[in-house]
């Protein structure tokens, strides 16, 4: 009954089949977003209070009698504790329990948000003030690590720019913070800010310390072995051979002297545009504060947009899309700022400001996605904070040089002439990042990959040393299940899978392999999780962890449509048809991956009505009228159009007359010679055993491998499936 060699005879085989290759939409799913949003709410807490005190000034200079001075050493003195602490908690994150740093952290940062609100005159706020930077830099460069850890290298730049929104969001909290301080005072605002953090900090405790570099191991399909822990001699060396390392990619040091290059522009963008709209377009103090938050809103719509053109290029064979892209945002930002400070109508300067703001945050999430890549696991917390560090330094120099050209000058002049930092720094990605990102990105890997195996070597589990990773060219993943063969492994692998639905789980660490040919059964009692088990291989669920690899792809991310055209193809249970369409529009909905060839589609179906001659006469009948066994009749049908490689049935037989499941069964056997492979779900012993080759047993969802059809007992499985266990 099995056949693993197709016959060719019919369109439908599987080898017949066209799959032409196609991008495919990697949206964040198949992992926890918990982590990402936890960080990115951290981050927007973390980064309210960079401005809150400059916002306060008028009332702390009412209250306390405090000279402009005396302000500016408060500004002053939190940048310094911000630069003296960066490094070093970079250096933390590279070498201790990363969630633990951002939990302590956090947590001492909201107490000092309480000492200063309660500050009773400038000595106090001086200290909760520096503290207030000491603390600061817990979080991005610890943040970043533990995000490249989290999730796939392949979904690293949407998720950057979903962090980066974070940044923007504090920003716009700048207007809630000052009507509170006009309502309540400005020490409210302090207590207010403050008790958010320590609920972000006790469940950053709570969250799982990922491996360091798993997702770039997961990435090269390297095997996993948990008690292996990867070496690194960065991990071993001293922290000056660790910052050398860093300083010996160049593409790295291109982001950095480029990121440096355009803080000396951007740094006083948010310290001058305001000062520019109350001089130039005569607006009010209120009325520029609230321009400036809608101009975050264009550097919102950049921070996701980019990330996930990004990877949709990357997906698309453009490897080096995440330092291009990133290069090409912050030049494109130049003509818009251009604009924005030339022309005299204030809603264009806002639209120009806007858009401007809109490329130039869209290069932020892309460059530290593209810094992950190229740097070592156990260098990213480093390489962020050395990044952070001399854009600080750029920064903070950047509102005195507005400060002198606008004295020298005026103001509108010295945005004019620092506005072209922003391209140069942008064409210092596109000439030499451009130039060194694909050779660093390479030696990362390799030296991941020369880790991994000297570990396993290490513990007797791997004798070889075969770590050469070859030509740096990727496969699409449909190129890439095109070129699979079977003796590369099995068709499906499905490895620890859990799955709940809300508190209630029904996946408890699932492994099943399937290989390619014949029809595999899945028997089991109702409510054990064979349903789900189906749902997630077919792509309509999302476990909450564990893996599924169809020939040997990973299918994480990857939306049920989609998977169709890999050549996977889910029957549900049930009369699985559109009752109210006719059964010649019920097949038509199973070429959707040949819409764009309407001839295919038609010979594919007078190809299906060959198989099911009974639906021949009944085209223009409506699905819902048709008896259950002619009802899935058009659901297999339906579900041949496509052509599948896999073909996953759910409960055939459910609700049939013995004689009709013996016309479907007749069915399989003839679907089995076009060459599919078939995993079929059924409660019925008899009905598995009639088409099965192998049989998996499935309760209280774990899947048990019980071997060949031929050598069981229908009997004594049928008392073991309507036994119940305690």
């Amino acid at each position: 009954m099995t056949a693993t060699e197709p016959n060719g005879r019919s369109i439908l085989s599987p080898t017949l089949t066209p799959r032409e290759n196609f991008h495919i939409t990697r949206k964040l799913v198949g992992v926890d977003k918990w982590p990402l949003a936890l960080l990115t709410v951290i981050y927007t807490i973390n980064v309210s209070d960079q401005f809150l005190l400059p916002a306060m000034f008028p009332l702390l200079k009412r209250e306390f009698g405090l000279s402009d001075t005396a302000l500016g050493f408060l500004s002053g003195s939190y940048l310094v504790s911000v630069t003296l602490f960066t490094v070093p908690f970079g250096i933390l994150a590279d070498r201790y329990n990363r969630t633990r740093i951002i939990a302590w952290g956090t947590m001492a940062w909201g107490i000092t948000m309480i000492f200063t609100g309660s500050a009773a005159g400038f000595p106090m706020l001086l200290i909760g003030r520096m503290l207030l930077g000491m603390w600061d830099p817990c979080d991005n460069p610890t943040s970043q690590s533990l995000l490249a850890d989290y999730y796939p290298v392949n979904q690293r730049s949407k998720v950057m720019g979903i962090y980066q929104v974070g940044q923007l969001a504090g920003f716009i909290l700048l207007p809630i913070a000052g009507i509170m301080a006009q309502a309540w005072g400005w020490r409210a605002t302090f207590y207010f800010f403050a008790l958010p953090a320590f609920v972000v900090s006790a469940l950053a405790w709570r969250l799982p310390e990922p491996e360091r570099g798993v997702q770039d191991r997961r990435h090269q399909r390297l095997e996993e072995n948990e008690d292996t822990v990867s070496t690194s001699g960065i991990e071993e060396g001293s922290g000056l051979r660790a910052h050398a390392d860093l300083l010996r990619c160049r593409s790295y040091v291109a982001m950095l002297a480029s990121g440096m290059l355009g803080s000396l522009f951007f740094g006083g963008i948010g310290v001058w545009v305001p000062t520019f709209l109350i001089r130039y377009h005569d607006l009010e103090i209120a009325e520029a504060a609230s321009a400036i938050a809608v101009v975050a809103v264009g550097g919102l719509i950049g921070a996701v947009a980019s990330g996930n053109l990004a990877d949709y290029l990357i997906q698309a064979k453009h490897p080096t899309a995440r330092i291009a892209l990133a290069g090409i945002a912050r030049a494109a930002s130049v003509p818009f700022f251009i604009i924005a400070f030339v022309v005299s109508y204030t809603e264009v300067a806002l639209i120009s400001l806007m858009a401007a703001a809109m490329f130039l945050v869209a290069g932020i999430p892309l460059t530290n996605a593209a810094r992950a890549d190229v740097l070592h696991p156990r260098l990213r917390g480093r390489g962020t904070s050395m990044d952070a560090v001399s854009q600080s330094l750029a920064s903070a120099a950047s509102p005195v040089i507005f400060g002198i050209l606008s004295d020298a000058l005026d103001l509108r002049t010295a945005f004019l002439i620092l506005s072209p930092l922003s391209a140069l720094s942008g064409l210092l990605l596109l000439t030499l990042g451009l130039a060194t990102y694909g050779r660093d990105e390479r030696a990362v890997r390799e030296q991941v990959r020369r880790e991994h195996f000297e570990s396993l070597r290490a513990t007797g589990k791997r004798e070889d040393d075969n770590t050469e990773l070859g030509e740096n060219i990727e496969l699409s993943l449909s190129e890439a299940v095109q070129l699979w063969s079977p003796d590369q492994g099995p068709m499906l692998e499905v490895q620890t899978l859990d799955f709940s639905y809300g508190q209630i789980q029904v996946l408890f660490g699932v492994d099943l392999i399937i290989p390619q040919g014949g029809c595999h059964a899945l028997v089991g009692r109702n409510g054990v999780g064979k349903t789900t088990l189906l749902s997630s291989i077919g792509g309509l669920l999302d476990g909450q962890s564990g893996r599924i690899f169809y020939k040997g792809q990973e299918l994480t991310g990857i939306p049920a449509d989609q998977r169709t055209k890999l050549g996977i193809t889910l029957m549900a249970a049930g009369r699985s048809t559109f009752p109210s369409l006719s059964v010649r529009d019920n097949l038509w909905f199973g070429s959707y991956p040949f819409t764009d060839n309407a001839a295919l589609a038609q010979e594919r179906g007078e190809a299906v009505l060959e198989v099911f001659p009974a639906l021949k006469p009944r085209l223009d009948q409506r699905a819902g009228t048709l008896s259950g066994g002619e009802q899935q009749m058009v659901a297999l049908g339906r579900a041949l159009m496509a052509g599948p490689d896999l073909l996953l049935i759910d409960e055939l037989s459910l609700g049939l007359a013995p004689t009709v499941t013996g016309q479907l069964l007749d069915v399989l056997d003839h679907v089995l010679e076009f060459g599919t492979t078939i995993l079929l779900v059924e409660q019925s012993i008899g009905v598995a055993f009639s088409v099965a080759d192998t049989v998996f047993f499935m309760d209280r969802g774990v899947v048990e491998p019980l071997g060949p059809a031929e050598g069981l007992d229908a009997d004594e499985l049928t008392r073991r499936l309507l036994e119940r266990r305690e």
